[in-house]
């Protein structure tokens, strides 16, 4: 099955960089150049997935997001790639929607990873029904989800606090925040549970 994605950057070279990333024969990514251009797109067609930078002029990657989360359409999970690696930034993103978030540059199969997740591929196109961490956070981004997700790698146990789809508080291990985040990431046999709730976050 063709996933599509959306490249949004101001950048031609990014653009053609990620066209050769994700360049196979169940992905096509339709480039635009701007944030205002990539909600036009968003209301007239269906995407799987968007990936943006932060920085672009008259509208940033964040303000964008912020826009989509006001649709009435179905909103895919978005993929934030920039160069900006400051913290409060990157949970800012995060608790606004966002599935995840890659410090530019990245290693292509980083990026492959990362996007072959939150569309529920593996390395070959072939549909998956384990979800990566990253996935997981897409899917409760757009089902506006209300719970948490519990983290164990094995080794560690930590859990993720959602309210209406956004990320409001993590813990794994000893971390929390994003160094909290990057970890669990990382880890290799990271099972995710998810368990709804109407809780206060922050509350035991």
């Amino acid at each position: 099955m063709i996933r599509k994605v959306l490249l949004v950057d101001d950048d031609a070279d990014i653009h053609l960089f990620m066209q050769a990333v994700l360049h196979t024969e169940w992905i096509v990514a339709h480039s635009v150049y701007s944030a205002k251009e990539a909600l036009k797109e968003f209301q007239s067609r269906e995407f799987d997935l968007i990936i943006s930078d932060i920085s672009m002029p008259e509208m940033n990657g964040y303000e964008m997001v912020q826009e989509l989360g006001k649709s009435n359409f179905k909103v895919p999970p978005v993929l934030i790639l920039s160069s900006l690696a400051n913290t409060n930034l990157i949970m800012k993103c995060l608790a606004a929607g966002v599935a995840d978030y890659i410090i530019k540059p990245a290693e292509p199969e980083r990026i492959r990873k990362t996007v072959y997740g939150l569309l529920l591929l593996d390395k070959n196109g072939q549909p998956i029904s384990q979800r990566s961490l990253s996935s997981y956070m897409g899917e409760m981004t757009m089902m506006k989800s209300t719970g948490k997700l519990l983290l164990d790698d094995g080794k560690h146990t930590g859990e993720m606090r959602y309210e209406n789809g956004k990320l409001k508080e993590i813990k794994f291990g000893p971390l929390t925040g994003l160094n909290a985040l990057e970890a669990a990431k990382q880890s290799k046999f990271l099972q995710v549970t998810f368990i709804e709730g109407d809780f206060i976050i922050g509350s035991s």
